[in-house]
């Protein structure tokens, strides 16, 4: 029986060694409108992990003024935090998540980002053939959403239509 350590920080340390970083596609650690999403499948684990300015996150990214603003960073720590529609996959994968890596971002004065990271086992990891990012849904005034998709097989980057979910893992 695998200790609990294996059965939830392995998947996380493979998410940190597989999956590449925002800097390593060449791309600005901070672009508004610009979100990116890290995709990796290893054995029958599928990690996510988001990359999102505050301000598309929350609307803003400075420290909140008001109870509108407190409770929308109450609101969307308790959103990322739990690991919730933020993504779906076909039922017959049999996932189920995992873990969740979560800390909010001080929000301040300058620029804040949001990079939770999840990791779900799936049962059936060959019928991952797709994943919908739910997360995008919530997700304010995205003008463009790249997709980095690696696993044993290939390693792709996509950016996402306006309005589209879905991304392929085949």
């Amino acid at each position: 029986m695998p200790s609990r350590f294996q059965r939830v920080a392995l998947p996380c340390l493979a998410l940190a060694l597989v999956i590449p970083s925002v800097e390593a596609f060449g791309k600005d650690k901070h672009v508004h409108g610009a979100v990116t999403f890290n995709v990796a499948v290893e054995g029958n684990v599928l990690s996510l992990e988001i990359d999102a300015p505050a301000i598309n996150v929350l609307g803003f990214e400075k420290s909140p003024r008001n109870d509108d603003e407190r409770q929308a960073v109450a609101s969307v720590d308790a959103w990322l935090s739990a690991g919730r529609d933020i993504a779906g996959v076909p039922r017959a994968a049999g996932c189920r998540l995992q873990s969740v890596s979560y800390e909010a971002p001080k929000l301040g004065r300058g620029h804040a980002d949001y990079r939770p990271r999840y990791a779900f086992r799936c049962d059936n990891p060959a019928a991952l053939e797709w994943v919908e990012l739910w997360a995008l849904r919530r997700l304010k005034d995205v003008e463009k959403a790249e997709v980095n998709v690696i696993s044993a097989t290939m390693q792709r980057q996509d950016t996402l239509a306006p309005g589209s979910l879905r991304v392929s893992l085949k």
